[in-house]
């Protein structure tokens, strides 16, 4: 049953923010709002053709945000893809759907209710605690020579110290890279997030908020991923520093147009990227979805049931084969693009 609580590339955040918006928030609040993220759109002249045929069992039902889930008998639920980002088009998206949050019967997201400041604090804090290996060298034997140097420089100049770098846990550290600063700073000025937007709105309107994940959950995906993974994906973001931003603002586009689910054949299309660091991309993203599509839609079966649902995650979730779109609807509901 869902818990109530006491997504480098844009897909990766995309995938699992919720966890990493904790270790932002654990910072320093900013003093005034910071500006809004900027960087290059990726597609503009891409032929990604064929990215997303190869793609295309993790692209159907890819263009949508909303979705009506309906079954004779119920009324309808609600399915809505969040992206974990303070940008204020992806909010103000995030507040037109609340508006269905607020009168549901139950608002469903990853992590349930929304959390204040110092609660985010608390668990990011957790969440670096969990990260710190303060008896081994994380990087060996995973990142050595010219491409261990290259990221040491490359965290450091985002501020990572080398004496702090070899004891955080490189899963911990792949995710970090994946935050622009831009994004950072806003998170830490306590802007609103897609996220909390929905949960907000249930708590206002007094509609039971739940989980569909816990924090410890979400850490233990992470944890998971195998150090050579990691190192692979830390190895592109020091190679190519500026594409995080720019994956970033070509995600921000793609949702704001209802289909960031394309970011998927964006990555696979990019030439800046190397065979086997597109490769690490795709296992990383998979291991973050595949998994938790398979709980997500366990934990919301009941809810569906009764009717009256509003559920809320990351928008990579829903579309393909393996996504809640398609579990759903072997559960045997409708389940039909609103917009």
């Amino acid at each position: 049953m869902p818990s109530p609580r006491p997504k480098r590339n844009a897909s990766r955040r995309v995938a699992l923010a919720s966890v990493l918006s904790l270790l932002l928030a654990a910072s320093a609040v900013a003093d005034e709002e910071p500006p809004a993220c900027s960087g290059r759109d990726l597609t503009r002249g891409l032929d990604d053709a064929a990215a997303r045929a190869a793609r295309a069992d993790e692209l159907t039902d890819a263009q949508g945000l909303l979705w009506r889930v309906s079954r004779d008998g119920l009324a309808p639920s609600y399915l809505f893809g969040t992206i974990h980002s303070t940008d204020d088009e992806a909010v103000a998206i995030a507040r037109r759907a609340s508006e269905l949050a607020a009168k549901a019967q139950v608002v469903a997201t990853e992590l349930g209710a929304p959390m204040d400041l110092a609660e985010k604090s608390a668990l990011g804090a957790k969440l670096f605690a969990s990260a710190i290996d303060r008896e081994d060298d994380t990087f060996a034997p995973a990142l050595a020579g010219a491409e261990g140097a290259m990221v040491e420089a490359y965290l450091a100049g985002r501020g990572v110290p080398k004496e702090l770098a070899h004891h955080l846990r490189l899963w911990f550290l792949a995710l970090s890279a994946a935050e622009p600063p831009c994004e950072a700073a806003r998170a830490q000025a306590g802007l609103p997030e897609v996220d909390d937007v929905i949960a907000r709105a249930g708590v206002d309107a007094k509609v039971p908020v739940v989980g569909l994940e816990s924090v410890d959950e979400q850490m233990s995906v992470l944890a998971a991923a195998p150090p050579p993974l990691a190192a692979a994906l830390l190895e592109t973001s020091a190679r190519l520093p500026s594409l995080d931003g720019d994956s970033y603002a070509t995600m921000l586009r793609l949702y704001a147009e209802s289909r960031p689910a394309e970011m998927i054949a964006v990555v696979d299309a990019l030439p800046e990227l190397r065979p086997d660091e597109r490769a690490a991309e795709h296992s990383f993203d998979q291991m973050l979805l595949v998994g938790r599509n398979e709980t997500m839609a366990s934990r919301a079966a009941p809810l569906l049931a009764k009717g009256g649902a509003f559920i809320a995650v990351g928008a990579l979730h829903l579309p393909g084969k393996d996504g809640l779109i398609a579990r759903f609807r072997a559960m045997g509901y409708g389940v039909d693009k609103v917009w």
